[in-house]
């Protein structure tokens, strides 16, 4: 028992590791300020599945907070905070919806509200010139597509994400752990 709990702790360890190194590397790479949450992301799948949404929801405020302290890129690193980085966690719950519309109109509202949530933040409590001074030069039809751009890159990102926690289940998880230890 001893062994398996070491086990899930250095699993957690390694993962907020490397999830800390993505957000990081998120100032190095241009156009990396939406890639780099995402990637943050889908590295909690190991976490959720082998130790639970709870321990994933422990590296998730880890992460948050590691990266809020050292990541450079602050856009990339509130995308992350404010929806990126747990809705992996929460994404389980919402594929119980039963109507496939419902759920994906739910899943919408949750994204725009958090998009507009992460923005305003940044652009009025944490007030970033060069965001504000990118923002005053776009239209309001800029901002609708950018805002509708988003609400596409979501979409696939959700497909993305549950089609790489089946890859992670039937062909990555039996390989690395015999014993598995919880089920979604």
């Amino acid at each position: 028992m001893r062994n398996q709990a070491s086990r899930r702790m250095a699993l957690c360890g390694i993962a907020t590791a490397l999830m800390v190194v993505v957000m990081m590397v998120g100032s190095i790479l241009p156009l990396s300020t939406y890639s780099c949450p995402m990637l943050a992301g889908i590295l909690l799948i190991p976490i959720l599945w082998e130790v639970g949404p709870k321990m994933g929801g422990l590296v998730y405020l880890a992460v948050s907070i590691l990266s809020i302290l050292m990541a450079p890129d602050k856009e990339a690193v509130f995308l992350f905070v404010f929806l990126l980085g747990w809705y992996p966690i929460a994404r389980p719950k919402f594929q119980h919806i039963r109507t496939k519309p419902l759920r994906w109109v739910v899943k919408m509202i949750l994204l725009n509200l958090a998009a507009i949530l992460t923005y305003c933040f940044l652009l009025f409590v944490l007030t970033m010139p060069d965001l504000q001074a990118e923002f005053a030069d776009w239209t309001v039809l800029f901002l609708a597509g950018f805002l509708l751009l988003g609400n596409v890159t979501f979409i696939l990102y959700d497909i993305a994400l549950g089609r790489l926690v089946d890859l992670y289940v039937r062909k990555v998880r039996p390989i690395l752990f015999s014993t598995h230890t919880i089920d979604l």
